[in-house]
């Protein structure tokens, strides 16, 4: 008997185990899916509503880099090549200070071209869109995020994200969708991440980065999410540090991949860069000291914006932000500021608060453009806050929800919700209809770039690229109206160049600004102070294709034809432009090369 069952037992023993899986956690969502599908839209709907007006607004400021003046976006899907494999400014024709690898962006750039030719109006369409994809995704993020507290807070800080005043620049401004589509691409991968996290599919990893890499491929600051990601699981699903930072390889290595390709593209971090303080004006700083102080002051500034989003400005550069000492209070206010939320970030660290990761958010994302350790492009940029903003938006939705009165049996119920909570639904109403107010103030300066720089120079007076840029408007106005009302367009002509002067004689550094001085006075006929201006503007930019171009103009109307053709012959055939060639038609007839000039004027197309 003993020995059957000893044989019964090796049998069994030899019988193949069946592996349970470890099923995935229970989930309890407090939106049903019906709802948060409504309720996305309802943002996505607001979002495109509140910036319909921008629709058929015009280019503004740095369209011209990436879509109205890029040769690479205007060759539709057949520069799409030059698009992946060169830098973000590469098509411009003008040499712009600055490296960058975002080959999304133009890509929907080249794609809308190729559709609708050259229509400011379909590529606001698109912006508008795109927001519209923000604030949807941003509601079904935070839904799944906050799932733990009160169904109203995802609502609440979605809507004081969508309506914050702080996007205008973003929205309405063609060039700053790479801002918008670097914060979808976190927003879809961090979504996934969590659907991931709580279903246990290795597919919506995956997923979600790649999503992750549409935002890195869109602009660079993206970066700072892979430090965001596992705080998600820290403060939301209570996993371990070792385990969040493990569950986030998958996005770090998206991350190397990025990098390692924009190397290969461009070289170093910021290899061949050099800022001046027109860029930063950090940089203008005299001393070690009064350059933490100012930095100090910036950094109070990010975190005002983010509050009291007034006076809003296309341009921060030189001089609108002052350099400041130790003995200005601002600089006391602001580091106490910024030490205060930075313990509130640390503290809630600890104890895995809401509160914890809007502090830490808010700080990861804006790290990268405080020149902290990496000198920034600019001490500071409206456009730079968009992302960091929601943590802000996350730490004042969370002190709304605390005024909300939860039922003791968690059945929410519409109706009774506003009548038992009227102080939070208030608040949340009052801040939503001052955003509002701002939003419809501020959003038509937009819509050209005359508006846009008028506003802005009558608030930054000591801002050399805002009158720079304003008379750089007012020349444009001079040139529209040179063939139709040479009155009016010498006007407009004298008007800017007293601002290019006032510009120059806050900072005479600026290519453009002797570009458009020398080719104001050509419409004005002083041609001695036009060869002046842009042989001023090839010191500090040899290379630059607007000052030859139009110093060879100045030589032709001067009657120095051979000056005007070897001026000519040094821009690269890659630059030149119909009237390039049909300046060359000219100068060689004058010189009585008549086959030169045939030969020309067939390729200026005349």
């Amino acid at each position: 008997m003993a020995k059957r069952n000893k044989k019964t037992k090796v049998s069994r023993t030899n019988t193949p185990q069946k592996v349970k899986r470890k099923p995935a956690p229970k989930i309890s969502e407090p939106w049903p899916l019906k709802w948060k599908m409504i309720i996305a839209a309802g943002m996505a709907l607001l979002a495109m509503l509140v910036y319909a007006p921008s629709y058929n607004y015009d280019f503004v400021y740095d369209d011209d880099a990436v879509v109205k003046e890029n040769r690479f976006v205007q060759q539709g899907l057949e520069g799409l090549d030059e698009i992946w494999t060169t830098s973000y400014f590469e098509g411009y024709s003008e040499n712009i200070k600055a490296r960058a690898y975002r080959p999304i962006p133009l890509t929907t750039l080249a794609i809308e071209y190729e559709l609708f030719g050259l229509d400011s109006k379909a590529n606001h369409i698109s912006n508008i869109l795109m927001y519209g994809l923000t604030g949807f995704l941003l509601f079904l993020f935070l839904a799944t995020l906050l799932r733990n507290y009160h169904p109203a807070l995802p609502v609440i800080v979605s809507l004081l994200f969508v309506l914050h005043p702080i996007h205008i620049e973003v929205v309405a401004n063609i060039k700053s969708r790479d801002t918008m589509l670097g914060f979808i691409g976190f927003l879809s991968g961090a979504l996934l991440f969590l659907k991931y996290f709580d279903r246990r599919k290795i597919g919506l990893l995956a997923m979600a980065a790649l999503c992750y890499g549409i935002g890195l491929f869109s602009k660079e600051s993206a970066l700072t999410n892979l430090a965001v990601f596992p705080l998600l699981l820290w403060f939301f699903r209570k996993t371990s540090l070792v385990k969040s930072l493990t569950y986030s390889l998958p996005f770090i290595a998206m991350g190397l991949i990025y990098l390692g390709i924009r190397s290969s593209v461009l070289g170093g971090l910021n290899e061949g860069v050099t800022l001046t303080p027109l860029d930063n004006s950090l940089l203008a700083a005299e001393t070690l000291d009064q350059r933490i102080a100012s930095n100090i002051l910036v950094l109070g500034v990010y975190l005002f914006k983010t509050i009291f989003p007034h006076p809003l400005l296309s341009d921060y550069s030189y001089l609108t932000i002052p350099l400041v000492g130790w003995d200005d209070w601002r600089v006391y206010a602001s580091l106490l500021a910024n030490l205060g939320l930075l313990y509130v970030g640390f503290t809630g660290f600890v104890r895995r608060k809401i509160y914890g990761f809007g502090a830490l958010q808010y700080f990861i994302t804006v790290s990268i453009f405080t020149s902290i350790i990496i000198t920034n492009v600019s001490a500071y940029n409206d456009r730079f806050l968009y992302e960091p903003v929601l943590g802000i938006c996350i730490l004042i939705g969370w002190l709304i929800s605390r005024l909300i009165k939860a039922p003791a049996d968690r059945q929410y119920n519409v109706a009774e919700f506003f009548k038992n909570n009227f102080v939070p639904v208030a608040i949340t109403i009052l801040l939503a209809t001052l955003a509002l107010v701002k939003i419809e103030s501020h959003l038509p300066v937009w819509k050209d770039r005359y508006v846009l720089f008028e506003h802005d120079v009558k608030l930054a007076p000591d801002n050399a690229r805002m009158r720079k840029n304003h008379g750089g408007s007012l020349a444009r106005k001079a040139v529209e109206y040179q063939q139709t009302d040479i009155a009016k367009a010498r006007e407009y002509a004298q008007q800017a160049i007293e601002e290019l002067k006032k510009a120059l004689a806050i900072y005479e550094d600026i290519p453009t600004g002797h570009i458009h001085l020398g080719n104001m006075y050509i419409i004005m006929g002083d041609y001695s102070n036009a060869e002046r201006s842009l042989l001023k503007a090839l010191e500090y930019a040899p290379e630059n294709y607007f000052a030859r171009s139009s110093l060879a103009n100045v030589y032709y109307r001067l009657g120095r034809y051979n000056e005007c053709i070897n001026m000519l012959d040094t821009i690269s055939r890659t630059y030149l432009k119909p009237n390039d060639y049909y300046l060359y038609s000219l100068a060689y007839s004058k010189i009585g090369d008549e086959a030169k000039a045939a030969e020309y004027r067939k390729l200026s197309g005349r």
